[in-house]
This record gives C-alpha cells, sequence and structure tokens, in this order.
C-alpha cells in the first residue's frame, strides 16, 4: 500500500471513530449546591438547588455547600437503601472545601429516589441546630 493510500485509509478509520464517539454522550457531574443559614435555635433556613435534581444514567452527583452556610460538613443518605442509583449506600460526606460526590451509578438507574441531606447549623452563641431536608435525584 502507498503512503497516500495509508493515509487516505487512516483518515477513513479516525473519522469513523470520531462519529461512533459522538454517539455516546459523556458522563457528567451534576452539581446540587447546598446552603443553611441560621438565624436563632430552631429557625434554620436551608436551600437546596436544584430540589429535584436531573441526570442521565452513568452521570455523577457533587453536593457543594456554600462558603456562607452555617455549617461545616454535610451528609447524604438515600430514604431507602434498596433503592439508590449508586453503587454505595452508605452516607456520602462532604465538606465545604471537599464536596459530597456519589459514587458510580448502578446500571439501569432509571427512577426517582429519595434522599436525606442532614447538616448542623451553628451559627454565633446559639445552640446548635442539626437539619434534615429530603429532596429528590430522577434519572432520566
Amino acid at each position: 500500500m502507498k503512503r497516500t493510500q495509508w493515509m487516505a485509509a487512516g483518515t477513513a478509520v479516525a473519522a469513523v471513530l470520531l462519529l461512533g464517539a459522538a454517539r455516546w454522550p459523556q458522563a457528567a457531574v451534576v452539581t446540587v449546591t447546598v446552603s443553611a443559614r441560621c438565624a436563632g435555635p430552631n429557625t434554620t433556613q436551608v436551600t437546596v438547588q436544584p430540589w429535584n435534581v436531573h441526570i442521565r444514567q452513568g452521570d455523577q452527583l457533587r453536593w457543594v455547600l456554600n462558603a456562607n452556610a452555617n455549617s461545616d460538613d454535610i451528609e447524604i443518605t438515600p430514604k431507602e437503601t434498596s433503592g439508590w442509583p449508586f453503587a454505595s449506600r452508605n452516607p456520602v460526606l462532604g465538606t465545604k472545601e471537599l464536596p459530597a460526590r456519589t459514587p458510580r451509578m448502578l446500571a439501569n438507574a432509571r427512577g426517582t429516589y429519595k434522599y436525606n441531606i442532614a447538616l448542623t447549623c451553628q451559627s454565633g452563641n446559639n445552640p446548635p441546630d442539626r437539619v434534615v431536608i429530603d429532596p429528590d435525584v430522577i434519572v432520566d
């Protein structure tokens, strides 16, 4: 095979590989932002954005604790351990510096999954306020 024929064949193979790769979307890391503001005992305001997070099969989730939150750590747990789309049912822990991040997703995980976000809010001399909220993960 002549050099020009080899180069043409190599270009065709590369084009086929690129077209094939375009059909399979890459897994994404989807971010959920959590903030907690303590105004006093039992008066914590928590925001979760988005509340119902939509992800695709194979994606990962990452919970970021807002830098201005009156909490230093966060804990993510499934409400039902038998119904959780990720490989580990153990709590997912995070801090402001190191966000909580899910392990790999199980195959065929489509559905809606309820989970808890737990954190302890502390502001000034007020007693700590333990907060648990329950948003959803929706795997499309």
